[in-house]
């Protein structure tokens, strides 16, 4: 029996001492994952079913046999590149027969989201997950899916299995048109995703019983479970005003996919309050095809979606970030060049927004176009300390200190500031952000005769600053300027954090070494201000030390 809607209301409302709002996500850094994709079973983490190859073809579109308690033994992998909240998959009941598209395990074809996914685990599993989770004081996130009630038919509503059992607790049976869908909403919201293979049949979530109903099960779910956020899947293909009631009663952040390129039409998620936040898809797009394999692409439309962000939605602090995801291509499918990446993960990372990082993208997964191949199992490439890993562990550490260490500009703190716009090119931008300026480029590999100029930076001439990536020193120049040089061997093409060695002092990021060296030139005067060339140094061990941390980053 369902607890009424008021009775749901006053669970909420004790639970709400132990909800994380939108304000305690914003700090965090999330790592999205596919329970069945991510960690196979293993001698701690068995199988809830039978054991499945560990080859995992991803066109076989099966179960690959991870689970909840597989996820535990990579936490430390998790945890380790500084990680505070994880993503996991659905964990309601799929449909579990075949389909034209295979099998359900991604966790997305829910025909009843009362009953848990026994394929990922125990009712005891999940529990055990999210506890060992919060013992790391993280936080986890779930992914829910109410809508598109799987049937390979679209004459039978209800289909079999449904936890939906009138008709009229579905919408009238119609199917998107995607040539209309910018001039026609309505049928967005109210017609069916999928096609005459495989229909997704379209909940009417404008039916009191459907919203009573769901709004009871997520306060139950939320609080059972002790889940910290939700996910919200499909989020544009449901009346928003649904939304507003349907995360009220969870008591939990909630983030929802709005898969669309529009910033007015996503910025309205957010603007009429339907939901705290959503993945930011204009931004993503921005950073696709800023850093894309194609060489030069124009910096014009990531400067233009930057502004658009920031402009249109209330509070981008809470949106998040992601270069791929499950459903768009892998990274390195679009660019094969490190520092391409290396930069859209600066945007990624730093950012107004919450970096959310898919399971994979740390190890250079370079196949996967499109589902279900940017679906495979991360244990075919193992868990290993490579480049990509390193610089995704730097990154966090970055904002991490940024956050923790109360650094300010002009009174407020990495997070309190809203990004600006301090210069840009066609290949370059130069993005102030609180105590720090990121400078992105497109030129990517190799070095190139080239130089990007910030003239006003916002610090004084002379002021001693230091790249938190690379710990290497700079000084602004005549009125607060940079100047950038993509000439230099080993140095072309890379992105840069620039803080004040004050700050950078306080907040732990570099060796005292690194940040009180006084740097000489070859005739040992003191090196003149206003490059971002790095200097040479007398001192024992620096340029080997900077060597060193460059291969360790780009090579």
């Amino acid at each position: 029996m369902h607890l009424s809607i008021i009775t749901a209301l006053a669970v909420l409302g004790s639970q709400l001492t132990n909800a994380a709002t939108a304000d305690e996500w914003r700090s965090r850094s999330i790592y999205q994952l596919i329970t069945d994709r991510f960690a196979p079973p293993s001698d701690s983490a068995p199988a809830r079913t039978q054991p499945l190859p560990l080859e995992c073809n991803t066109q076989d579109q099966t179960w690959c046999g991870g689970t909840w308690l597989s996820i535990i033994d990579k936490l430390d992998y998790i945890q380790g590149m500084g990680f505070d909240a994880i993503w996991i998959s659905p964990t309601s009941e799929n449909i579990d027969f075949g389909t034209p598209y295979g099998f359900a395990y991604h966790g997305y074809w829910v025909n009843d989201v009362r009953n848990i996914n026994q394929r990922f685990g125990s009712e005891d599993d999940l529990h055990t997950l999210v506890d060992e989770v919060h013992k790391r004081g993280m936080y986890i996130m779930v992914d829910v899916a109410i809508n598109g009630i799987p049937s390979l038919s679209n004459s039978t509503i209800p289909p079999q299995g449904s936890m939906w059992t009138k008709k009229e607790q579905f919408h009238d049976f119609c199917q998107i048109d995607w040539s209309t869908e910018l001039e026609n909403d309505k049928q967005v919201k109210d017609c069916s995703l999928g096609d005459d293979k495989l229909w997704l049949l379209d909940v009417n979530t404008e039916n009191t019983e459907v919203v009573t109903t769901l709004q009871s099960w997520i306060s139950e779910y939320v609080a059972k479970y002790k889940i910290d956020g939700l996910r919200i899947d499909a989020a544009k293909h449901v009346p928003g005003a649904f939304w507003t009631g349907f995360c009220g009663a969870s008591g939990v952040f909630c983030m929802g996919e709005v898969f669309d390129d529009r910033i007015d039409y996503t910025s309205a998620f957010q603007r009429e309050k339907w939901m705290d936040s959503i993945l930011g898809f204009p931004f993503y797009n921005g950073l696709s095809k800023a850093f894309s394999v194609e060489p030069h692409r124009n910096m014009s439309e990531l400067t233009e979606r930057i502004i658009g962000t920031l402009n249109s939605f209330p509070d981008p602090g809470v949106l998040g970030n992601f270069i791929e995801n499950h459903d768009t291509p892998r990274f390195r499918n679009i660019t094969a060049d490190p520092r391409l990446v290396h930069n859209a993960m600066v945007g990624q990372f730093l950012f107004d927004g919450i970096p959310v990082l898919y399971y994979g993208q740390e190890q250079d997964m370079s196949w996967g176009l499109s589902d279900p191949h940017n679906r495979a199992a991360l244990w075919t490439l193992g868990y290993e300390n490579v480049t990509t890993v390193k610089q995704v562990a730097r990154l966090n550490q970055i904002r991490s200190a940024l956050i923790k260490g109360g650094a300010t500009y002009n009174g407020e703190t990495y997070l309190q500031a809203r990004s600006t716009i301090l210069a840009n090119t066609t290949y370059d931008v130069a993005i102030r952000k609180g105590p720090i300026i990121m400078s992105l480029t497109n030129r990517g590999s190799p070095e190139e005769a080239a130089s990007f100029s910030i003239e006003n930076t916002g610090w004084k001439r002379g002021e001693a600053l230091i790249d938190l990536i690379s710990c290497l020193d700079f000084a602004t120049g005549s009125g607060g300027s940079l100047s950038i040089s993509y000439s230099r061997q080993g140095y072309g093409g890379l992105p840069y954090v620039f803080a004040t060695v004050d700050d950078a002092r306080h907040m732990g990021i570099c060796n005292d070494v690194q940040l009180g060296i006084v740097h000489t030139n070859q005739t040992g005067k003191p090196y003149t201000s206003g490059s971002a060339v790095y200097a040479p140094s007398p001192v024992v061990g620096l340029v080997t030390g900077a060597i060193t941390l460059l291969a360790l980053f780009f090579l």
